[in-house]
């Protein structure tokens, strides 16, 4: 709720600037270019997001002891290590058969 309020407030700024450009003489490109900056990012940032994999990998992989919930499935989730890589992976903890 608050990723939306913020992306619309956002968004109705670049709209203003927009509109200041064209209709004054006061050169706002500054800070539309910065709010079709951040507005964008905003946009973008859900993407960048992985959800936690399902099964549990396989050697070198090491679990570690971290854990936490899924904000996105609310399922626990469980971190596993690659210390040849340095790779992080997320698995769903559910899916653990140990």
């Amino acid at each position: 709720m608050l990723r939306v309020a913020v992306i619309l407030a956002v968004a109705l700024g670049l709209l203003g600037c927009l509109v200041a450009i064209v209709t004054t003489a006061i050169p706002f490109w500054g800070p539309a270019v910065w709010l079709a900056i951040a507005l964008l990012l905003m946009l973008l940032e859900r993407r960048a997001y992985k959800s936690p994999e399902a099964g549990v990998p396989g050697p070198p992989w090491q679990a570690t002891a971290e854990r936490f919930v899924d904000p996105e499935t609310h399922l626990p989730v469980r971190v596993y290590f690659n210390p040849e890589t340095g790779e992080r992976r997320y698995v769903a903890d559910g899916d653990e058969r140990t």
